[in-house]
């Protein structure tokens, strides 16, 4: 019975190891702020992240709940987002809405929710405090729009024009570091700035990109620069969030910020192009995806001088470095191993490889590598180790000799070298086996007192009686028994994974279906005349609108929400809905807007904004341009 319960343990342990493979990991969430402090009247926006590995379901239906104190104007407006936390990339989307404080009150914001495998995750809630307005104007706190969200790689970037201010005392300095003689266009501009316009292989170049910028416009689209023959490494950790400045360029003042900043390390000699940083605004005084490009730098980069070099010198190790090993254990038995870990600090270009002491007897298997290299107060500084496993084949003492690491220094401008003395370890000697019993008789060895082998200790005993022949019992597993013990783990496992592969499908139809754009619209009608029943207009005017967007989502595939309401219409009419429609929707919108607003607003005007949205949602569903679609 041992081997069956051997074979159910097997079967058992397959299926729990098939059951956490499909284990999904819960999506990462966080929930951002634009202001902690809002004015009365004033608008601030909330941002949920929600992030997954690759591969997995993007979250989807964000959904913020409102609450008193602050009413929702806008959103969700949901964008893809892409970031790499610590050498791993997540994906997902960023959900945006922008509130409105009503009355000074501390407000805690609920937290915002996505939809995910057919579970909804929480972000954070936030706490705000609703100040008084104090009368003098603000900087705008309109977020900066990516794809995907505020500011770059899915971070609040505010960027309101110079017209937006009235107040000098509340605007930041001009800073004269950033002042240009020309400007490459009068209402916005991108321009890039190197720290050094020549270099070694493998020497830092710093290059900084700021934003000009006169008008409000929004981002639809940015391009990195290619910086092919550069590492590189990212400054910033949220790029679009530095502080704003003022600057002049052409004799006008801009608002300036730093879009990025990165570290480049050339890898080869030569006039290297980093590349231009590329963004398409959208604006009322550029229009749409308008292009903007930084300048193209170029850098010079020549080999170190090959005057004074030393012997073993790597082109492109280029830094300030020190070295330092450890060695465990010192001492050791004959044919076997110890662990050395060399590692480099300081900052520049980390050395990718060691040159190691050459000696008969001694094998140094190829190193693990490990390292925390990053920005550092304007440098990429860190460490880089290298784990090796060293098996000397010799006894008595060895010296393991030391590790050398040339390199040159850019900041003194001649060659250093680092090193480190690994000592000596102790081998113990080889042990000989004893010699057979056969050579010790030969040799004249004592074998007096040696106890006699029996040969026959293992035979069974002698029979006492005569009997029949009693065959011995049959093994468990033999014959057809056989096939089944081996065809019943991969069986079970076979049918475990189809009917959680059933069960998954099912669950993603069901998911599909109640998060559809029609039911959405159905169910923000829904909302609408529940709030109408309640008597809150601005609830019934948030649901009709909501209603709306999602009925055009079904009939037209276009996302209306990030669409503004004057070429709402033209862009209806494109996605192929019929020309009355069009009209229909973004006159009832100007309606809703109009009456969300307005503090004389009635039961009658109410109960017709109801009716007339429900009949136009009804219409869009029932529109040609579904069909088409």
């Amino acid at each position: 019975m041992s081997a069956l319960r051997f074979v159910s343990a097997c079967t058992a342990a397959v299926i729990i190891a098939s059951a956490s493979r499909v284990v999904l990991a819960e999506p990462q969430l966080k929930t951002r702020v634009s202001t902690t402090r809002p004015q009365v009247g004033e608008p601030f926006t909330i941002q949920l992240s929600a992030l997954v590995s690759p591969g997995e379901h993007i979250p989807g239906d964000p959904v913020l709940k409102p609450s008193r104190g602050a009413t929702i104007m806008g959103g969700p407006s949901v964008g893809q987002s892409m970031v790499v936390m610590g050498g791993v990339a997540k994906v997902g989307i960023d959900a945006t809405w922008q509130l409105v404080a009503n009355a000074p009150a501390k407000v805690k914001i609920p937290a915002p929710t996505v939809l995910w495998a057919g579970r909804r995750f929480a972000g954070q809630s936030i706490d705000v405090e609703i100040v008084q307005s104090s009368g003098k104007p603000r900087r705008s706190t309109n977020p900066f729009l990516l794809p995907g969200g505020p500011g770059f790689g899915g971070f609040g970037f505010p960027f309101g024009g110079l017209d937006s201010f009235e107040a000098e005392e509340s605007l930041p300095a001009i800073d004269g570091n950033l002042e240009l003689r020309t400007a490459p266009d009068p209402h916005l501009f991108v321009h890039a700035r190197a720290d050094k316009k020549t270099a070694v292989v493998g020497e830092q170049v710093t290059v900084t990109f700021y934003l000009y910028q006169r008008i409000s416009a929004s981002v639809e689209d940015r391009r990195d620069p290619p910086a092919a023959d550069f590492l590189r490494y990212s400054m910033l950790a949220n790029p679009g969030t530095e502080p704003i400045v003022r600057a002049k360029a052409g004799g006008q003042t801009y608002d300036v910020r730093m879009a990025d900043r990165i570290a480049l390390f050339p890898v080869r000699t030569g006039d290297l192009h980093v590349g231009s940083l590329q963004f398409a605004f959208t604006g009322r005084p550029i229009g749409r995806r308008a292009l903007r490009a930084s300048e193209d730098i170029v850098i010079r980069v020549t080999e170190p001088p090959r005057a004074g070099r030393p012997s073993g010198y790597v082109l492109g190790d280029v830094g300030r470095f020190s070295l330092t090993a450890n060695v465990e254990p010192r001492r050791i038995p004959f044919g076997g191993t110890l662990a050395v870990t060399a590692r480099v600090s300081g900052n520049g270009n980390f050395p990718q490889s060691l040159t190691l002491p050459e000696r008969a007897g001694v094998e140094w298997l190829d190193p693990e590598k490990r390292e925390s290299i990053g920005p550092q107060g304007g440098i990429i500084a860190g460490y880089r180790s290298f784990g090796y496993v060293v098996r000397i084949k010799e006894s008595g003492t060895v010296n393991l000799g030391k590790i050398d690491l040339p390199h040159w220094d850019p900041a003194s401008r001649k060659y250093l070298v680092s090193s480190v003395d690994l000592g000596k370890v102790d081998v113990l000697p080889e042990k000989v086996p004893s010699p057979p019993l056969a050579a010790a008789l030969t040799a004249g060895a004592d074998t007096t007192d040696a106890k006699p082998i029996d040969a026959f200790a293992n035979m069974p005993a002698h029979r006492s009686a005569l009997g029949s022949y009693q065959p011995p019992p049959s093994p468990l597993f033999e014959g057809p028994r056989l096939f089944v013990a081996l065809g019943a783990p991969p069986i079970a496992y076979a049918l475990f994974s189809a009917s959680l592969a059933g069960a998954r499908r099912i669950r993603l139809r069901r998911t599909a279906a109640t998060v559809s754009p029609e039911r959405l619209a159905k169910t923000a009608l829904e909302d609408a005349d529940r709030a109408r029943a309640n008597g809150d207009a601005k609830a019934v005017c948030s649901a009709i609108e909501r209603a709306l967007h999602h009925a055009l989502k079904a009939s037209t595939n276009l996302e209306s929400r990030g669409i503004l309401v004057d070429e709402l219409e033209d862009a209806l009419e494109n996605a192929g809905l019929a020309e009355d429609l069009c009209t229909r929707v973004t006159k009832l919108l100007e309606e809703v807007s109009a009456l969300r607003f307005d503090p004389d607003a009635n039961d009658a005007s109410v109960d017709e904004l109801v009716r007339q949205g429900r009949s136009l949602v009804r219409d869009i569903l029932d529109s040609p341009a579904r069909d088409q679609g």
